[in-house]
């Protein structure tokens, strides 16, 4: 996307002076050199600030004291866009921006607010053509927004050589975080199509959850209901208010279905009989009998299970105490091969006998604990497999135990106040009431049916949406932009001064960090990689090469523009200086390196193919860069002998 810098404009606080603009050349490697404490390093935080940032990092005092007014104008594909916002006072960041929009802008003299940073941040998502859609994050959900790829533009002084930090602001967890959920759109390897697909299989995630949730309610209550309405039944058999005598075949709800019947007659249709009180009788004393047997299968599974955890714990004793001897006896194969290698003997005399049959005996014995450890590790599996069923026993047990006994509870009325009124009329009329509430309230949660089609109907359109977002395509896609990188990262740091510039290199995106492939097959993480060159090497390359990515394989929309914040600061410990303090002498190694980085940053934009700007604020001079053949390097402006980004006249 085409979205250079042409200016940046600073307006005083003091109307009688014209606004201070710095210009830039679009395809080309702007530098600005300059002694410390000019304002190079306010550059990115004014152009940050301009495009929408949350808070305001320009540097305090000098250059916020003289400024009433910061802004950038942008280049775009033919028209510009100036985009100006208050100096904010006192305050963390205002929103009083300011925006003009033409085929040709025109510096205004004077700045009055026109909208808001809100209004500004919508038309730009709107320019850069961003989802209106919500990324899918295991930690939040936010909106991708141009803000997010900021971090591919600017490298700081305090980023561009760090080993533990690549991207501008990624120092903190939050927008850490964020990064590495926006890289696989920003990659092109998720698209607006698949955010939306993605944003509609989160929702009907959680309603397949919700259903099934009520799904198990129900089946929950219905098995603890089986027990209940089974009492209930034999119970109102006793009353004489059906002849109905439940089974273990009978379906459950068969049994609800006479329930409900009986709750609709009246107590004049009660009639105690002596034979249906003998069965009640007869019910009780099975139930007891099958609690006790399900209460001794309890006991048992328990007790199976107390003894599988002492054997997996005396095991594990076992094992670490064969460890112990392992590394006692580990000695002898040493001892064995100085003596087979070298015909060395380390603790025994040269006079002693039999030494190589104290050493094999040793390494025998060594290696059938070895076999014995190895032999230990398949059991532990099966054990878990077994020690899992016993546990799921003990539940099942548990549940029925508990099932039973709330039967006997319900059938001996062991609830009644009174058990002399257990056969009154009013007692009979109280039991009729409590299965007409049971009844509603079944009734009320409803049955399965209904809800299991509902939830058969959202998981069908959940796996058609698993076929179409395709989590493997994303991957393929995200693994062709990544090896993409790998091998744009391996060119450019062949021009850089990098230790190793031949080995491998790949961005790891969930360490937001760069895996260096030695020369022996270890992977060295940046943070690994002793140097700061090193760091200031890959981190310049990774950056063009996502630049790469971006204007010529992404279809999103990231501005074509990097600044780089002062990339030599790395050379300069070693630095011998001239009376002037302004003007830094390098050895001839650190010189070779940092033309190396200007070298490197010119051949990108010359053979790039496709429009890219570079601006780089340095302390090295022109005599370092400023002789590099066929270059596209364009001197901006020279820093020094009073010469600041904020004019001396504004602070006097």
């Amino acid at each position: 996307m085409n979205f250079a810098i042409n200016s940046v404009i600073l307006w005083s606080r003091k109307q009688e002076y014209p606004p201070r603009i710095l210009p830039f050349k679009s395809r080309a490697v702007n530098i600005i050199t300059g002694a410390s404490r000019t304002g190079k390093s306010a550059l990115i935080p004014i152009i940050d600030y301009c495009l929408g940032s949350d808070k305001c990092t320009i540097p305090v005092d000098v250059i916020r004291n003289a400024c009433s007014w910061f802004g950038v104008l942008f280049d775009m594909e033919g028209e510009q866009i100036l985009l100006c916002r208050r100096e904010p006072g006192d305050k963390a960041s205002t929103g009083d921006m300011f925006i003009s929009r033409g085929k040709e802008i025109t510096i205004p003299e004077y700045i009055e607010k026109n909208a808001n940073v809100e209004s500004i941040k919508n038309m730009l998502n709107e320019l850069f053509a961003m989802s209106f859609l919500d990324l899918d994050s295991n930690a939040s959900i936010f909106r991708p927004s141009y803000r997010d790829f900021v971090a591919f533009l600017f490298q700081p002084q305090n980023i561009v050589a760090n080993a533990d930090v690549l991207f501008y602001k990624a120092d903190t967890m939050e927008h850490r975080k964020k990064l590495i959920d926006v890289f696989p759109y920003a990659l092109g390897a998720v698209t607006p199509e698949i955010l939306a697909k993605r944003k509609e299989f989160e929702r009907l995630s959680k309603i397949s959850e919700r259903f099934q949730r009520d799904l198990d309610q129900i089946k929950t209550v219905a098995e603890g209901w089986k027990q209940e309405v089974a009492g209930w039944l034999s119970q109102a058999h006793e009353y004489g208010l059906t002849n109905y005598i439940p089974s273990d075949t009978d379906e459950f709800t068969r049994q609800v279905d006479e329930l409900r019947t009986i709750s609709q007659k009246r107590i004049t249709d009660a009639s105690v009989a002596p034979e249906h009180i003998t069965d009640l009788s007869k019910d009780l004393a099975a139930l007891r009998q099958e609690e006790q047997q399900i209460s001794s299968e309890l006991f048992s599974a328990r007790k199976r299970h107390t003894d599988m955890l002492q054997l997996m714990q005396s095991m594990g004793k076992y094992d670490k105490s064969l460890q112990i001897q392992l590394e006692r006896l580990d000695i002898s194969t040493w001892i064995r091969s100085n003596l087979t290698e070298r015909n060395i003997l380390p603790i025994f005399q040269p006079s002693h006998e039999n030494v190589m049959e104290d050493v094999n005996a040793l390494c025998t014995a060594l290696e059938h604990m070895e076999r014995s450890t190895t032999e230990m590790v398949v059991v532990p599996a099966a054990f878990e497999r077994e020690l899992q069923i016993v546990q799921v026993q003990i539940q099942e047990l548990a549940d029925k135990l508990e099932a039973i006994q709330k039967r006997i509870i319900v059938e001996s009325q062991a609830l009644a106040i009174q058990r002399e009124e257990s056969y009154t009329m009013e007692s009979i009329s109280r039991f009729l009431g409590r299965i007409d509430a049971a009844i509603s309230t079944y009734e009320h949660i409803g049955t399965d049916s209904e809800l299991q089609a509902k939830l058969d109907e959202v998981n069908a359109r959940i796996e058609q949406l698993k076929k179409e977002i395709n989590e493997s395509a994303i991957r393929r896609k995200l693994d062709y932009a990544l090896g993409f990188l790998k091998t744009e990262m391996g060119k450019i740091l062949t021009q850089l001064d990098v230790e190793h510039p031949d080995d491998p290199v790949e961005f790891v995106i969930k360490d937001l960090t760069v895996r260096v492939k030695s020369q022996t097959g270890r992977d060295d993480y940046l943070w690994e990689i002793g140097s700061a060159s090193n760091w200031l090497s890959y981190h310049i390359a990774l950056i063009l090469a996502l630049q790469r990515f971006f204007q010529t394989k992404s279809s999103v929309n990231v501005p074509n523009f990097i600044i780089f914040d002062q990339p030599s600061q790395v050379y300069f410990p070693r630095t011998r200086y001239f009376a002037d303090e302004d003007t830094p002498q390098l050895n001839d190694d650190d010189k070779n390196a940092v033309r190396k980085i200007f070298d490197s940053l010119s051949s990108f934009v010359k053979n790039a193919g496709f429009d890219i700007q570079i601006i780089v604020t340095e302390h090295a001079d022109d005599d370092i860069w400023g002789n590099i053949p066929d270059s596209c390097i364009h001197l901006v402006e020279k820093w020094r002998n009073n010469v600041k980004l904020v004019p001396i006249e504004w602070l006097e």
